[in-house]
């Protein structure tokens, strides 16, 4: 049996107390998870377990049968929710990291090993590909593939099923499984509530950086985990199933960009047209390879995109555009401050003098992180100390005060908790109310339902679908609908107008139905 224990354990930021005094007593063969609230301390948690942090106080000791272990995080794996990799690499040589031959002493890392893995994971046929060329569930099984390939006593997985679909969730669910049972100490953090009912035969629940509660066996439901997470979690669960749409009235009935017949330079879509109003939040929706993505990344301008005649489509409209990964969107050596004015031009952070003002920089960083909702000890201090939900709602807020017309978010609450999730949709909201437009990227149905006024489907890098929310009564009606129109079974009328008014059908709330 494997033992990890911690006492006492300590760790401040500025002002904030991360972990205060947190005790933990963990053994190996079961899953057991780690919930709480952003800014909870699980992030500092998982990354003192790892060696990246070093506690102000306390200790932490791994047992193994034959005796303590010296340096812990030497047997910790960690499975990141940002996938820890080498983009310019192929999936084969990210395995291999780590693991190298030398001249002399080791042999070679066993290749049988790493293909055994990749087709447990089911991508073995990317084993030579870049990772700069792959989507990013598959960048996220790669991450998986590593820490199983790396023999720990402690495997550590953070939101680890964020870019999987449902079947790639439940192959994940059994190989931790697995390792439990092979006398392993396997922890789960997520936000996903259902996650850990399904997979967790324990679990510890963080609050202000101690573990305030613990459920076992029986008792671990949905509904017994969201009532120790908070004593608002009725309020929150409330705001999150059912977050209203309230009637925006639209300042104008010319679109803030129309797209007519475009198509990606790359050939990921094609022969797409689609007016972005103001006032509204469009959601699309397709599984990886329909180009919803690639859509979104081109409207964005992080992609080429071209007209019918081959032109190249200059936006007339500003846009700011974030990628579904943190890692691409936090500047990670820079402060909570920094962060909030690095993407602002000249005029906004000096005075008459082309020099930076350090004293408007802090005010803005003040008034942000107010505007913001982000919870933080500072404005001084690293981003790195926030919670992901906080610095996802940095990140938000950086791309808002650069007042652009359209914002472009893949995932926007990937990996982010109930309440967090309720700040950053009513920034959406408020974003758009001011007559401006949303396009966000979704994977999962309940944020196209809490998120979203219209949803556009691709499939094949066609527009198949379109639904006005507006006309959707719950998300399993929401999810019969997309299902049908990501199979083929329900399709665009021929000769619809794919750019104009959608139709509101009291039923099904389906465009052109």
């Amino acid at each position: 049996m494997i033992r990890l224990t911690g006492k006492g354990i300590t760790k401040r930021y500025g002002a904030t107390r991360a972990l205060d005094g947190l005790d933990l007593d963990i053994t190996s063969g079961e899953i057991i998870g780690i919930a709480g609230p952003n800014g909870a301390g699980k992030s500092t948690l998982m990354r003192m377990l790892a060696g990246e942090e070093k506690a102000d106080s306390g200790e932490i000791v791994l047992t193994r049968p034959d005796g303590p272990v010296q340096e812990v995080w030497r047997r910790v794996a960690v499975v990141h929710q940002e996938p820890h990799v080498w983009p310019n690499m192929t999936v084969e040589q990210n395995l291999a990291v780590g693991r190298e031959g030398r001249w002399f002493g080791r042999v070679a890392p066993d290749r049988s090993a790493a293909n055994a893995v990749l087709e447990r994971l089911g991508i073995a046929s990317f084993a030579h590909y870049e990772l700069a060329d792959l989507s990013l569930a598959v960048q996220q099984r790669v991450e998986i593939a590593r820490a199983m390939l790396s023999d720990a006593d402690v495997y550590l997985f953070d939101e680890p099923n964020s870019a999987l679909t449902e079947q790639e969730s439940e192959a994940l669910f059994s190989t931790m499984g697995e390792l439990a049972r092979d006398g392993r100490i396997v922890l789960l953090i997520t936000h996903r509530l259902n996650d850990f009912a399904r997979s967790c035969q324990r679990v510890l629940v963080l609050r202000d950086g101690r573990i305030s509660g613990e459920l076992r066996g029986a008792e671990v439901s949905e509904t017994s985990i969201a009532a120790q997470l908070t004593a608002t979690h009725a309020r929150e669960m409330d705001a999150a199933s059912r977050p209203g749409r309230p009637d925006r009235a639209v300042q104008s009935s010319t679109p803030v960009l129309r797209l007519e017949r475009c198509a990606d330079r790359l050939g990921a879509f094609g022969d797409v047209s689609l007016d972005l109003m103001p006032g509204r939040i469009i959601a699309l929706s397709g599984v990886e390879g329909s180009g919803a993505r690639e859509l979104a990344q081109a409207i964005g301008a992080f992609r080429p995109m071209q007209a019918a005649d081959g032109a190249v489509l200059r936006h007339r409209a500003s846009v700011s555009y974030l990628a579904a990964s943190r890692r691409h969107t936090v500047f990670h050596n820079m402060s909570v401050g920094e962060n909030f004015a690095a993407r602002l031009g000249g005029k906004a952070l000096h005075g008459w003098a082309p020099l930076l003002d350090t004293g408007r920089i802090e005010a803005l960083a003040r008034r942000s992180v107010a505007r913001y909702r982000v919870k933080t000890g500072g404005t001084r201090l690293p981003i790195t100390s926030l919670s992901g939900g906080n610095q996802q709602k940095v990140v938000l807020g950086a791309a808002m005060e650069q007042n652009t017309d359209i914002i472009v978010i893949e995932e926007p609450t990937r990996g982010v908790d109930i309440s967090s999730k309720a700040d950053i949709y009513d920034l959406l909201r408020d974003f758009a109310a001011s007559g401006r437009a949303v396009v966000v990227f979704c994977t999962e149905v309940q944020e196209i339902f809490d998120a979203a006024d219209e949803v556009v489907v691709l499939s094949g890098g066609r527009i198949v679908g379109r639904i006005d929310m507006a006309g959707i009564a719950d998300i399993p009606a929401l999810g019969d609908l997309l299902a049908r129109y990501e199979s083929g079974n329900d399709t665009l009328p021929a000769g619809g107008d794919a750019a104009g008014d959608l139709a509101r059908p009291a039923s099904a709330g389906v465009a052109g139905a």
